[in-house]
């Protein structure tokens, strides 16, 4: 068996087929679209809110912040990829045990759907969840003044990527959640603590030398340095190997998060 045959096999990807990828995502949009009036509290609110606050409260007490000309230009692009973290990993924890749960999974595998398929279509979702958080966000941002408008566009490249990666590593947490109650951890234990320890509301430099590289290995640090990077003008080539850690990060989640579903899917 050839290597790439092998590798089909653990993920059951084959010839995806794009229809049956799409109809996932198109199942998950008219879904979202039902309840857009409640989704836009969080997609928009929640964050703008956090972004005020932060901005205009703590942005009065901090008058100098390394890599920015204000502290409301550092926290902005860490709020946003936050935002776009919490989307894309409750997207395929939370919402995708609801679907295990209510056996909605196990009915789109009776349709020509491979498990690897039903994965790339709630991955891409998810993305599509993180895309639209960071423009509301990033737009309302740039109103403020806190980042250039054309910005707008060049913060979507780590949107993407930080919805590929915690998009794949929601999928971890769904297939081997024992009961509901259980994923209150992964906000909890998972997702709070990279929030605030990947530089979004502090550089990493302030950080005690051995927790540092700790915060650099995070997964959503290189989001929270790209973004940055946009919204300062300041591109370096510390931002490329940034993009390419979380493509290496995705690659090596995927596989895995695919096998944990079709344990828990295929009986």
């Amino acid at each position: 068996m050839t290597l790439s045959a092998a590798s089909n096999r653990m993920t059951g990807a084959g010839a995806i087929r794009w229809r049956s990828v799409t109809g996932i995502w198109l199942r998950h949009w008219t879904a979202y679209v039902r309840y857009w009036k409640i989704m836009i509290t969080w997609v928009l609110v929640e964050p703008a809110v956090a972004l005020v606050a932060v901005g205009f409260g703590i942005g009065k007490l901090v008058t100098e912040v390394e890599g920015a000309d204000s502290y409301a230009e550092f926290v902005t692009p860490g709020i946003v990829m936050g935002s776009a973290m919490f989307h894309a990993l409750f997207e395929t924890s939370w919402n995708a045990y609801q679907r295990i749960d209510s056996q909605i999974y196990e009915t789109q595998l009776t349709t020509p759907v491979t498990v690897f398929e039903l994965t790339l279509g709630d991955v891409a979702w998810a993305v599509t969840r993180a895309v639209m958080t960071t423009i509301s966000v990033a737009a309302f941002a740039a109103a403020l003044g806190w980042i250039d408008d054309w910005t707008v566009i060049g913060i979507l490249i780590p949107a993407v990527l930080t919805g590929m990666v915690f998009g794949t590593m929601g999928f971890f947490f769904a297939a081997t959640a024992p009961y509901t109650v259980f994923l209150s951890l992964v906000f909890t234990l998972v997702a709070t603590p990279l929030y605030f320890f990947s530089g979004s509301f502090f550089p990493i430099s302030v950080l005690p030398d051995w927790v540092q590289p700790i915060a650099w290995a995070m997964p959503l640090t290189p989001g929270v340095h790209i973004a940055r990077g946009f919204a300062t003008n300041s591109l370096e080539l510390t931002h490329l190997w940034s993009g390419l850690y979380m493509i290496g990060l995705t690659v090596v989640f995927w596989p895995i998060a695919v096998w944990l579903m079709r344990r828990r899917l295929v009986k």
